[in-house]
């Protein structure tokens, strides 16, 4: 049960701008296309190095009222506790995300199960810019289609494997359906986000989506592309006043000149180490 106070979800809910006539899967749809329009994707606060708290008046007034992005334990814990106050029956799950195409990774990315009408879906708005814009139903082997991207969702007893199929093919994550305590979640949180060789730790991430515009910040890079049009553009971030542009500009983000100057320092002297 949470403690943390109604006005806090309020708030999420109304910066979401969510039609007031909404119910049933048409409400949680909704809820996570706004979610990744609004809120983004972002590792910077990682890379920069200080603890970041999961108790849930922290990770609201981090990721919500201060608009400093977030990842998976943020994003995705957020989305289940408003979920929950909207009256669904919810809980978290953990997966082994599967982008270096290996299988034995650990258990890092949160996602949350959402049990509707007697089905099962995977609601996901923490991870990054290739996350499923839509709810995942997962009762069965099936292939789901949402704008130009078209997923693979592979279930097996209790464990569900979620793939894009086109524009490109890609194991994405495997997600264990046992029961996760937000304890499980603490301490995959801690590592992926304290260890020194977390990929988060040691990479810039941003990014935003909206409207089938997909916003992205790699390191020293930035972005674009509209799966409408076709539309692609991309730039090199040469320094920090460029970088702080982008990411108010882009990704709707405030962050503070000293997390903004050490972040860029890091991943700059580590691209040049690589070079």
């Amino acid at each position: 049960m949470t403690t943390l106070p109604s006005n806090y979800i309020a708030d999420y809910l109304l910066q979401l701008g969510l039609p007031g006539n909404l119910s049933g899967l048409e409400l949680v749809s909704q809820l996570q296309i706004r979610h990744l329009a609004e809120f983004s994707f972002s590792s910077i606060n990682a890379l920069y190095g200080d603890f970041l708290s999961l108790e849930e008046t922290d990770v609201f007034t981090r990721v919500i009222a201060n608009r400093q992005g977030g990842y998976c334990f943020e994003h995705n814990k957020i989305a289940c506790m408003a979920l929950a106050h909207l009256g669904f029956e919810v809980r978290p799950v953990l997966a082994r995300v599967m982008l270096n195409g290996l299988e034995t990774n650990p258990r890092t990315h949160r996602v949350t199960l959402l049990t509707l009408a007697g089905c099962e879906y995977l609601v996901d708005v923490g991870f990054g810019v290739k996350t499923p814009i839509l709810p995942l139903k997962i009762d069965s082997n099936n292939s789901l289609e949402q704008g130009v991207n078209q997923y693979l969702v592979e279930r097996k007893e209790q464990t569900v494997k979620v793939s894009i199929q086109a524009p490109e093919q890609l194991d994405l994550y495997e997600v264990d359906l046992s029961v996760v305590y937000e304890g499980d979640c603490d301490v995959a949180h801690f590592y992926s986000h304290q260890h020194p060789e977390a990929g988060f730790v040691n990479n810039l991430v941003v990014s935003r989506i909206e409207s089938g515009q997909r916003h992205l910040i790699r390191n020293l890079h930035y972005l674009f592309w509209n799966e409408h049009t076709g539309e692609h553009t991309q730039c090199d971030i040469t320094g920090t006043q460029q970088l702080q542009g982008l990411l108010q500009e882009h990704f709707r983000l405030q962050i503070s000149p000293p997390v903004i100057e050490k972040a860029f320092a890091k991943v700059h002297e580590r691209v040049n180490q690589q070079r």
